[in-house]
């Protein structure tokens, strides 16, 4: 029985007990003119249960009794009303929330089983739900734009190509993508009522902070729904590129025809005996380049290299690579076949897993086979992805000081252009290019943790920084909280609250040119796609092991009426005493 008392307000435990030891003192005090009387004794005890019953008043004591109420139905938006009905037919006396008015969630560790019907539970509310017996009974699938993929960022002459998957559609009705005055500049036509992948695309012309919009009309041209799609432009810049290649192939020759007509600057050094080099020269003037050196280097943004010229490189050529890349930020990028990426030496800093399959799909790439060595990149402290499938790393890249060192595991990508698929290899070569190359200086980088930005919900970020103790700031000059990686001290995290739609800004103080700019949606935005993700994270969070509807002890409180009997009783005898 002992074991099983507490005390609701056990925070209050000491104030309470040295209240009541001075309560018993003062009325000990009291009566201790009495001592030795016939009923000194009695009026002892009458003071001891008096101000006990007042310290139990105040300490709330309970004790634990085993719980199980009964079953509980919880509504969110697109339910199905013939579930609901039937579930109230089987559980007449089931109690209902409505999870669509945004009522607080009553007490469920005491349910007997709970049926989530709909759309499902906001992910900030899941973890209410865990180790608890629940059925989930997804409600109906609205028509739209479900999955959703496009770089957010980008540059000046790059195509922006926005790719998805389009559920109900009317047959008849068109997608169209608007530019930012409202103008539509690529659309398509539903033939048909089936569920359908789509691609929209546009060429990017000037830079900024944009919002596009994919609209839907029907046949009589009438706007059935809008989403903003926004995107931030950067000037395009002209990279300094340096290529060594041991051997002619094929992946160098398209390789380098795109970067020229890209308008990168490219200067190739093709082996073509031992101590015999032929140079080639891209937008840019012929100039001698001899034996690798730091001078030489620091004028080059990337050097692309297979790994049999990496080896041939000699041991001053290698040291001075190394500190190009530590010191100055030069990125070095790796081709070859998988089994010669840990032959290189110093830029053996990739670790590979043998996988099966020698042809796949790019996560940001759907519907485009590419092939790939039967390979994937090991995930690792430190490595950091480009390009994966299936959750397995196919491209990615490691700092070393400044700079970075990258590889992929795709191949033969050059084939993609001869198969009419010109869109995938610029994107593919574009993403490995831009991430590793040597960055600009900059005090900050930002990243958006969250994907869509909605008003008054949480929107987190992550901010890489050399800045110490960084104090960042919105908009409104509120400041926001950040937590440091354990890890990395230059890592922060923050979680802000968006209170206007729109694009936003954080801003670190210390530098006022470390700005990142995010764009917030309105709650009707993305209705389909926040409905799809809604449910499909619902299904995989209630796929847990429900657990056996077993009992629930929780803290039950003893009525404080009692204790205020006991009290009024004690009061009364010895106020009767002295009469008797």
């Amino acid at each position: 029985m002992i074991s099983n008392l507490t005390f609701l307000n056990a925070s209050w435990f000491w104030p309470v007990l040295i209240c009541w030891l001075i309560l018993l003192l003062l009325f000990v005090w009291k009566e201790w003119s009495q001592a030795g009387k016939k009923r000194f004794f009695l009026k002892i005890f009458l003071i001891i249960l008096a101000v006990s019953s007042l310290a139990f008043i105040a300490l709330k004591p309970s004790i634990y009794k085993e719980v199980r109420e009964g079953n509980v139905l919880i509504l969110t938006a697109d339910f199905k009303q013939d579930q609901l009905d039937s579930l109230k037919k089987v559980y007449r006396k089931i109690k209902i929330v409505d999870y669509r008015k945004e009522e607080i969630l009553p007490e469920l560790k005491t349910s007997k089983h709970i049926f989530v019907l709909g759309r499902g539970i906001s992910d900030f509310d899941l973890y209410q739900f865990d180790y608890l017996p629940v059925t989930y009974l997804p409600g109906d699938t609205l028509a739209g734009i479900v999955k959703l993929n496009y770089n957010h960022e980008s540059r000046v002459g790059n195509s922006l190509r926005i790719q998805g998957r389009f559920l109900k559609p009317k047959s008849g009705s068109q997608l169209i993508l608007e530019d930012a005055g409202g103008t539509g500049i690529d659309s398509l036509v539903f033939t048909s009522e089936k569920n359908k992948n789509f691609s929209l695309e546009t060429e990017l012309k000037v830079f900024g902070n944009y919002v596009f919009n994919i609209t839907e009309k029907d046949s009589l041209g009438e706007v059935l729904s809008r989403n903003t799609l926004p995107i931030r432009i950067a000037k395009e810049e002209a990279l300094r590129v340096l290529i060594l290649n041991s051997y002619p192939t094929f992946e160098i020759k398209y390789l380098k025809n795109f970067l020229a007509e890209s308008g990168h600057e490219l200067v190739v050094k093709n082996r073509i005996t031992a101590g015999r080099f032929k140079f080639e020269f891209f937008n840019t003037e012929n100039t001698r380049l001899g034996s690798l050196n730091e001078e030489t280097l620091k004028d080059f943004d990337l050097l692309i290299s297979d790994t049999g010229a990496l080896r041939n490189l000699s041991s001053s050529e290698t040291s001075a690579l190394q500190n190009s890349i530590r010191e100055t930020g030069l990125g070095l990028f790796m081709l070859g076949e998988a089994n010669t990426l840990n032959s290189v030496g110093d830029f053996s800093v990739f670790e590979l897993e043998r996988v099966s399959g020698t042809e796949t799909e790019v996560d940001n790439l759907p519907e485009v086979s590419i092939a790939k060595q039967p390979f994937q990149l090991k995930e690792a402290v430190g490595l950091e992805e480009i390009h994966n499938s299936n959750s397995g790393i196919l491209s990615g890249y490691r700092r070393l000081g400044q700079g970075r060192i990258g590889t992929t595991l795709l191949e033969n990508t050059w084939q993609l252009q001869l198969e009419g698929k010109q869109e995938a290899y610029q994107q593919i070569w574009s993403q490995l290019v831009e991430q590793i190359s040597k960055r600009t200086s900059v005090a900050a980088s930002w990243e958006a943790r969250t994907d869509f930005a909605f008003k008054d919900r949480a929107f987190e970020f992550k901010l890489r920084t050399s800045v110490e103790n960084p104090i960042v700031r919105d908009e409104n000059e509120h400041l926001i909280p950040l937590k440091q990686d354990l890890n990395n001290s230059e890592l922060w995290t923050g979680k802000i609250y968006p209170q206007k739609t729109g694009w936003q800004k954080l801003k670190i103080e210390q530098d006022s040119t470390s700005v990142f700019n995010y764009f917030v949606y309105k709650a009707e935005d993305w209705q389909a796609l926040q409905s799809y993700r809604t449910s499909e994270e619902n299904n995989r969070f209630f796929q847990q092991e429900i657990v056996e509807e077993k009992s629930v002890k929780i803290p039950i409180a003893i009525n404080p009426l009692w204790f205020f009997g006991i009290f009024l009783i004690t009061m009364g005898g010895l106020w009767l005493e002295p009469k008797l």
